[in-house]
């Protein structure tokens, strides 16, 4: 079980002062990252990826080199990366567009309503 802090006590001790330097401080650097993606690990390889992904190799074939050369990545990782530099220069990936669902065409639609009908499965023609 653990022990309650006593928050009074704890705002009584603490040095305000040296809490906001130590803050403003941390505000001039980039925080630490624990663990390296593959993107991080090709980046400076990357304008060169790009170029043979542009001459005609496919990720899979990349990814094959990248393997024999000791960089364990897979050809769907590789593919990610590819077409994350390639979207914009700065890395991040576009914004997709949402299609708007089909229709159901007007033979398709009378169809279903002569079925929903009780029996009738006969299309009025003033309905098409």
């Amino acid at each position: 079980m653990s022990i309650p802090i006593d928050y009074t006590k704890l705002a009584s001790t603490l040095d305000y002062a040296l809490l906001e330097k130590k803050l403003d401080q941390l505000t001039q650097l980039d925080p630490p990252r624990t663990r390296k993606t593959v993107a991080d690990v090709l980046e400076p390889l990357r304008e060169r990826l790009l170029d043979l992904h542009r001459k005609g190799w496919s990720s899979g074939q990349l990814a094959d080199e990248l393997k024999t050369a000791g960089v364990p990545a897979s050809a769907a990782r590789l593919r990610e990366c590819l077409s994350r530099w390639t979207a914009r220069g700065d890395g991040a990936a576009k914004s997709r567009t949402r299609r708007k669902p089909k229709r159901a065409s007007a033979n398709a639609q009378a169809t279903l309503r002569g079925a929903t009908l009780e029996g009738a499965t006969t299309i009025r023609p003033d309905r098409c």
